[in-house]
């Protein structure tokens, strides 16, 4: 019986926290769409951070709770359009960013 080496494709990515992935988030939803940086807002704090995590509050949530308190207007809009264009940040917005930072991969090929 012949035994063949075990291959192995790719190196083990380390599990980031669930705070860590919501720093990199926010840092990109905030950034690209209302041209701010994390330490403009209460999410610098990693344990204000956390608290929404632990109080199961959803990311699209807390950023849309900063868009409602602080008035917050899109940057990443052109233009007019016929639709009322809004201020929050949606689903797809975070799948994006997921994908930007390399959270989201597909492997299509």
């Amino acid at each position: 019986m012949k035994t063949l080496p075990a291959k192995i494709s790719q190196a083990a990515k380390p599990c980031l926290s669930p705070v860590a992935v919501w720093q990199m988030l926010l840092t990109r939803l905030l950034e690209q769409h209302y041209g701010l940086i994390l330490s403009d807002t209460p999410f610098s704090d990693e344990t204000v951070i956390k608290e929404h995590i632990d109080a199961r509050i959803t990311l699209a949530d807390a950023v849309n709770f900063l868009v409602d308190k602080y008035e917050l207007v899109r940057i990443d809009r052109k233009g007019f359009s016929w639709q009322e264009q809004t201020p929050y940040i949606s689903v797809v917005d975070i799948l994006r960013a997921r994908r930007s930072t390399g959270l989201l991969t597909t492997n299509v090929k």
